[in-house]
Parts: C-alpha cells; sequence; structure tokens
C-alpha cells in the first residue's frame, strides 16, 4: 500500500475517532473550545490562493488552553484539516516535526468569549494542484490537546469542525519548485551549517547507520522480547512485518541515500521534515543540545525523521515522547507500528532491552 495512503487512513481513523468521541459527548469537546471554517469563495481559478480562516473560539465560561500545535496561530505545522477532492483524500504535504514533550508555554489561553483566528493558505500544505470539488474540515486529536499532562490515555481530545466547500480548476498550491541537485549517494550535503554543526551531523549519521543495522538484524532474528514489545506491544505477525520492513528500509537509505542537512531552523524543536521530499533533513535548536547517541539522541532523531519519508517508512507523529510510546504500544499497537517516536526508541535501544 502506498505510504501516503497509509498516513491518511491513519488520519481518517484519528478522524473518525473524533466523530465517535463527540458523539459520546466527551467533557474535553463539550466544555472546551469549537471551531468554525470559512473561505471568502466559492471558485478559484488555476493559481489563486485558496484562504481558509479558522476561528478558534471559547464559548465557555472559564478559560480554556489549547496545544498551539494543533491550532494555526504559529503557521501549520500539523495536518490540522481532512481535505477531499472530489470524495478522494487530498495529501497533507506540509512539514512533520519532531519536538520535547509538551509543556505550560506551548498551550495558547483563550479567555470566556473570546476567540483567535488566522488565515491558512491551504495550496501551501495540501496538494492541490488538480481541479474538482473539495470538501474541507478542522481535524485534530491529541491525548494531551488540552493539558500537557494528558488524560490518561482513556480516549483522545479531539477539536473539529463543520464542513465547508469550494471548487477548484487546479494549480492552487506552491507549485514545484525545481529541486537542487542531489546529493552523491551515500553522501551529505549541508545547507547554513557550519563546520563544527556539519561534523555533529556526520557523526550522527554514523551513529544512526550503527542503530538502523543493529534493529533490522534484530528483527530479522525474529527475536520477540522486551525490546520489541515496549515499543510495539503485543506480537502479531503482520505488524512485525511492517516494523522489520520500515527498519530495513531506514538502514538502507542511512547507508546509501544522499541527505541534505538544513541548519536553519532555530524553533525549540529537534527536526522537521517533508514526506514527500526524501532525503531533506532540517535540524532544529534542540538537535544541538543532545548527545550524539542515546535516548532522544541526535542518532536517533535521524532515524525518526527518516522514517517519516513515503519512500521509507511513511511513518507519523501519533505520540511523543517514551512515555507516550510505551502507553501507546499497550493501548494500540496497531498505532505504535506507524508512529515515528516508537521506531527511535527501539532502535536507541536506551537503557538495553533485550
Amino acid at each position: 500500500m502506498n505510504k501516503r495512503k497509509v498516513r491518511f487512513n491513519v488520519l481518517v481513523f484519528v478522524v473518525l475517532i473524533a466523530l465517535l468521541v463527540t458523539s459520546l459527548a466527551s467533557a474535553a469537546q463539550k466544555d472546551g473550545p469549537t471551531v468554525k471554517l470559512s473561505v471568502a469563495q466559492g471558485e478559484f481559478d488555476s493559481g489563486q490562493d485558496v484562504l481558509v480562516t479558522v476561528e478558534i473560539s471559547n464559548t465557555t465560561k472559564h478559560t480554556v488552553k489549547i496545544l498551539k500545535w494543533y491550532t494555526p496561530a504559529d503557521g501549520v505545522e500539523e495536518s490540522l484539516f481532512a481535505v477531499t477532492r472530489n470524495g478522494q483524500p487530498v495529501a497533507y504535504t506540509g512539514p512533520i516535526f519532531k519536538r520535547p514533550a509538551a509543556t505550560g508555554k506551548d498551550f495558547i489561553s483563550i479567555k470566556s468569549g473570546e476567540s483567535i483566528t488566522s488565515v491558512v493558505n491551504l495550496g501551501e500544505y495540501y496538494d492541490l494542484s488538480a481541479g474538482g470539488q473539495y470538501e474541507v474540515f478542522y481535524a485534530v486529536a491529541s491525548f494531551n490537546m488540552f493539558n500537557e499532562k494528558g488524560n490518561a490515555f482513556k480516549l483522545k481530545d479531539v477539536l473539529t469542525s463543520e464542513k465547508i466547500s469550494f471548487n477548484a480548476k487546479g494549480g492552487n498550491g506552491k507549485g514545484k519548485p525545481t529541486p537542487p541537485p542531489p546529493p552523491p549517494p551515500g553522501g551529505n550535503t549541508f545547507n547554513a551549517c557550519t563546520v563544527e554543526q556539519q561534523d555533529l551531523l556526520v557523526a550522527a549519521r554514523e551513529q544512526a547507520k550503527i542503530y538502523a543495522a543493529n534493529s533490522q538484524s534484530y528483527l530479522d532474528a525474529n527475536k520477540q522480547g522486551s525490546r520489541y514489545t515496549t515499543w510495539f506491544g503485543v506480537f502479531s505477525t503482520s505488524r512485525y512485518n511492517t516494523v522489520r520492513d520500515n527498519f530495513t528500509a531506514i538502514s538502507d537509505a542511512m547507508d546509501n541515500a544522499g541527505i541534505e542537512f538544513n541548519c536553519k531552523c532555530k524553533q525549540n524543536y529537534y527536526a522537521y521534515v517533508y514526506s514527500n521530499r526524501p532525503y531533506e533533513i532540517t535540524v532544529c535548536k534542540v538537535f544541538w543540545q543532545v548527545a550524539t547517541a542515546g535516548t532522544d539522541s541526535k542518532a536517533g532523531t535521524l532515524i525518526h525523521e527518516m522514517s517519516h519519508f513515503d519512500i521509507v517508512a511513511g511513518t507519523d507523529d501519533v505520540v511523543y515522547g517514551k512515555t507516550g510510546a510505551q502507553n501507546l504500544a499497550s493501548s494500540d499497537p496497531n498505532l505504535a507500528v506507524t508512529n515515528a517516536d516508537s521506531h527511535e526508541y527501539f532502535a536507541e535501544n536506551t537503557p538495553s532491552l533485550p
């Protein structure tokens, strides 16, 4: 199955869960913010920007918080919308981040009766290259949407909107810029990286090669110890084969792909990639603050980011952090095998598990 289709199927699953939670009168939905989408016109000619206004309102009687990653307040950093064209899913083409665990400063507070409004150029983040009838609604879900402490993994918090629709003639996105010459096979190229940063990235890739090869060897040997079950849950042949195929592809890419490293990012994240643009990896502020090896390391971050590429493993960021990944393995192993951090922690294997 196409990796992007897998990613969208996960999104659809999340949306269905969101609607289910809504139908069950989830406390988070009843007592949380609401979202309204609007678009200025119903028809867009080729080349026109499709501008969607997102209004997040607090209609409760108290202040509410929302994790800003799941809003467009600082720009779109997640797949915030479910988009279809003539009833078929439209791919998210925006950035996919590895972040530290959320803290209080990552939340936006909205007072009772207030709203925050953002305008999103939809074509910068979704493939609007083909003409047709588009339908869009807001659809995000997270275990810590409204509280950094989460909700004990009982249910995901959700935020959805009513659907909007419009016709577009196609070519309403960014277009496809001419890519730079690819790095040599197995080599590295650098953009805005100092000599010291280049040395650190080379060392991180070498360690990532070791991690990937070790992970592949473990899975090729059909081991089913606590190292596997901690991060991917109870054994099933299909899930095990998925993880093994993922690490075969990750190891091959770490050994043989030409990677372009970009050091321009100053955000308080580890790194990000665009899943449809292999093998470009942008590293951010936190990346330079961690060790080369070990938990949430530079090398582990490269494993995480490599797994996101559609032509490698097509993973998602279902949850972040070791605790979240362990809980996901216990509660939903089908999602664990699609989670990038689960692959990273399996590869880092710190502390070592059999």
